[in-house]
């Protein structure tokens, strides 16, 4: 059976679309193809933005970078290890519960974000936590 990028060995690397195809009649993009996703967000973030400083005790995610560039910092939580993860365009990667992370936008920048677990206010899934002091 193939490891899925779901799986601690494989998280916070850069993941490319499982397929493309761009012919004349425009862009057809398959970002991913696994996951319990419950919750598809779409974003544009400005050059400088930060986003996160954040972790998820419960809540998987792929977040999906469209057009743009950032940095993705990633600390996991359990062993204490930091991961600085370049992304372009076209790029993506998964966030496992107990990695605190934040993503810098380097460029202005249009991202896909799908999320196992549906923000709910009584229970949000959310702790803020610094990647960095």
């Amino acid at each position: 059976m193939e490891e899925s990028y779901l799986d601690h060995g494989r998280s916070c690397q850069p993941v490319a679309p499982s397929y493309v195809r761009e012919d004349p009649r425009g862009l057809f993009v398959e970002i991913v193809n696994e996951g319990p996703w419950e919750t598809v967000i779409h974003g544009a973030m400005k050059r400088g933005a930060e986003m996160g400083n954040h972790y998820h005790r419960e809540c998987r995610a792929f977040f999906y970078l469209v057009t743009g560039k950032a940095e993705v910092v990633v600390r996991h939580l359990v062993d204490n290890t930091t991961r600085h993860v370049p992304l372009a365009a076209r790029q993506g990667m998964y966030f496992l519960p107990f990695q605190t992370h934040v993503i810098r936008y380097l460029e202005d920048s249009d991202f896909i974000f799908l999320k196992s677990y549906r923000y709910r206010d009584d229970e949000p899934d959310i702790y803020p936590c610094q990647v960095e002091p």
